[in-house]
């Protein structure tokens, strides 16, 4: 009945767009106490897209097990970091890939999720590959200002919008 209900729920809902990412990385920055952790950890365990999150205190650092079932929006995890009272100090998705070869500037679309991985080698990703988002509040200050610099290249950057785009998130192959 399980084998009926999961074929079922893939034709119906062909284009789930978070079918590829498996898990994440989340470092937080701000995080001083097991009290600041546990406050940023009940805040994304309300998004019903996590399966399972996992903390590392000593690391300010979250493992995230999305759910496959499940649209996710990686803008909802960073707003419930935020509703904590910190803010997203690196964001690393675990990523499944097959024989995608990219470059600066490629933009790989998943539903209606475009990524656009810069400064990146160039490269074939397969199996399951390791990304940073680096849009605004997914790194650091300093990190951000060192990719605007490069937006001469890459006019989306700035923006966080590129024509007939719905959802837009900027990577790099780590």
């Amino acid at each position: 009945m399980k084998l009926i209900y999961t074929l079922a729920i893939s034709i119906v809902f062909p284009a789930i767009s978070n079918a590829q990412i498996s898990k994440a990385e989340l470092v937080a920055n701000g995080l001083t106490c097991s009290m600041c952790s546990n406050a940023t950890y009940n805040q994304l365990k309300k998004l019903s897209f996590l399966d399972s999150i996992y903390t590392d205190v000593e690391n300010t650092k979250f493992i995230l097990y999305f759910n496959p079932s499940q649209p996710f929006d990686l803008r909802a995890i960073k707003s419930k970091v935020e509703d904590a009272g910190f803010s997203v100090g690196s964001l690393i998705l675990f990523m499944q890939f097959d024989n995608v070869a990219i470059e600066n500037d490629f933009h790989y679309n998943v539903g209606e999720i475009t990524y656009h991985f810069m400064d990146s080698k160039k490269q074939i990703l397969n199996n399951t590959s390791q990304v940073k988002v680096i849009d605004k509040g997914f790194i650091s200050d300093k990190e951000y200002k060192k990719y605007v610099k490069m937006s001469s290249k890459y006019p989306c950057y700035q923006s966080g919008k590129m024509d007939n785009v719905k959802v837009l998130y900027h990577l790099k192959a780590i």
